[in-house]
């Protein structure tokens, strides 16, 4: 009994077959497996990195372009005050000047008035006619 006992428990002939053939494939793939899942995670942590770069400097730019349209409000307020001090200024100079026009064309239409009848009376003075009496 022992010797059949024994020519049962010798491995089959044939490795495909083998118990431990199929044991090594199985951990051959899980090595590659591994393997594989590392490198992927080795490039998800520097996707990651990159990812979280790109996140910052896009932080920096928003800081950035809020500052700049904070002071292109001021100056847009700014020009806008400035535009209606001038457009004020403007008008008031105007209106004198306008002003001072009327008050010189009433003087100069007076004067004309004074001398048109001057002038109008200078026509009723009679003649010389160079007889002495």
């Amino acid at each position: 009994m022992n010797v059949i006992l024994t020519i049962l428990a010798k491995e089959p002939s044939c490795p495909a077959c083998s118990r431990y053939d199929f044991e090594e494939k199985l951990l051959e793939r899980v090595l590659r497996n591994e393997l594989a899942i590392e490198t992927m995670l080795k490039e998800i942590r520097e996707t990651n990195v990159n990812v979280e770069s790109a996140l910052n400097l896009m932080k920096d730019d928003k800081k950035k372009l809020e500052e700049t349209l904070g002071a292109l409000d001021k100056s847009k307020d700014d020009m806008e005050s400035k535009l209606e001090k001038a457009i004020s200024s403007g008008m008031t100079q105007i209106s004198e000047a306008v002003s001072d026009l009327t008050q010189n064309a009433s003087i100069t239409i007076s004067q004309i008035k004074k001398e048109n009848a001057i002038l109008k009376g200078m026509h009723l003075i009679p003649l010389w006619t160079g007889y002495f009496i």
